[in-house]
């Protein structure tokens, strides 16, 4: 398995559940098939073959050599065609790729991170772990994320002075409405709907309960859903979602 991203070159710190599924997949192969996947930091596709290494995809097509027929004033074949949109990331078409959503991980690396970015890759989310609220505010800048996990003592601050949880709070609703905020932290109440409200997030997770996580936030998502569903649907049939 490749360590580093062949486009940005930053490490692939995928979590150990996200390589049991990645490799899953790989053993699924056929021969001469090969696996997309999408770099969690610059979201640039890459190309692995069934052993897990890089794919050589993406090359220009050398002029096949003229033929005995060509050379005699025969047919010449055309060339073969040109791919290089594939090293461009330009898969419009391919929704293994654009439906995956994405979910952007402001927990401490270690253990609690490993549960949240295991469980959010079994809710099929992308997940985009960070290490600084400086980066985490960058990539919500350059990407529409579905769904936000922040611990309340990331970085080793507290929620009340998050400068992160401050941007989540004033973001426009035309953008907040459609991203799934949860606050994972000691001192919550798991699936407390008033202490996720009075917070101004989606959902809250006590630490304890992170093994039920996927559960948990499955649960959550679909009362929400039931919430705010018809009021977001309505938005959207009159133009001003």
């Amino acid at each position: 398995m490749i360590s580093n991203c062949p486009n940005c070159e930053k490490a692939l710190n995928f979590s150990e559940a996200h390589l049991v599924k990645i490799n899953g997949a790989l053993s699924t192969l056929g021969a001469g098939t090969t696996l997309k996947i999408k770099c969690p930091m610059c979201t640039n596709p890459i190309e692995l073959q069934p052993d897990g290494t890089l794919a050589e995809w993406g090359h220009k097509p050398t002029k096949p050599r003229a033929s005995s027929s060509s050379a005699s004033g025969g047919l010449e074949p055309p060339a073969p065609p040109d791919i290089d949109w594939l090293t461009q990331g330009s898969f419009e078409k391919d929704d293994t790729i654009k439906d995956i959503p994405r979910v952007l991980v402001l927990v401490d690396p270690g253990p609690v991170r490993d549960k949240v970015v295991g469980s959010m890759v079994e809710s099929f989310f992308q997940p985009v772990a960070v290490d600084t609220v400086a980066e985490a505010l960058e990539q919500m800048r350059v990407i529409q994320f579905d769904a936000v996990v922040l611990h309340s003592q990331f970085a080793g601050g507290k929620l009340r002075k998050s400068e992160f949880h401050a941007y989540m709070k004033k973001m426009s609703m035309v953008r907040r409405r459609y991203i799934f905020y949860i606050l994972i932290g000691p001192e919550f109440h798991t699936l407390y709907s008033l202490e996720a409200l009075t917070n101004s997030a989606n959902l809250t997770i006590n630490e304890k309960d992170l093994d039920h996580m996927k559960t948990i936030y499955k649960r959550g998502k679909t009362e929400n859903d039931q919430l705010f569903g018809p009021y977001i649907n309505a938005l959207k049939e009159q133009g001003t979602s």
